[in-house]
């Protein structure tokens, strides 16, 4: 009897949350948030400043062995708990959920980064 109702439950959350309309919206939206404007501008001056095409493969080799498997181990823990990143780590390990407080203050200060290259747009345009 508990199982069918934590089912129920369960299906029942998930109704409330909402669904991406195709995969292509899900890998715009995953893309735009890996790659910001400070990539964009700032990886070309990068390449020039160590070294040019010398640089790409430490850095793909990086991105590869690094990058990669992190990125898949975030979206694949929050598919797997159906939870946010604050709370996700509730979930897999009770002693580690202040992961999930310390990204969210990572994201606070992306949050102010952004907010100044906004107004960097901003003034440039006018």
């Amino acid at each position: 009897m508990n199982r069918e109702r934590r089912k129920m439950e369960i299906q029942r959350r998930v109704g409330d949350r909402g669904q991406w309309a195709s995969k292509t919206e899900y890998i715009l939206v995953v893309a735009g948030n890996v790659v910001g404007l400070g990539n964009v501008w700032r990886f070309p001056y990068l390449c020039y400043k160590y070294g040019g095409g010398a640089f790409l493969i430490p850095y793909c080799l990086f991105a590869v062995v690094c990058g990669i498997p992190l990125f898949l181990l975030e979206t694949a823990s929050g598919q797997y708990t159906q939870e946010g990143f604050i709370t996700c780590w509730r979930k897999l390990c009770p002693l580690a959920q202040e992961i999930g407080y310390g990204y969210f203050m990572m994201k606070l200060y992306d949050f102010s980064y952004i907010i100044i290259q906004v107004w960097a747009v901003f003034y440039l345009v006018f």
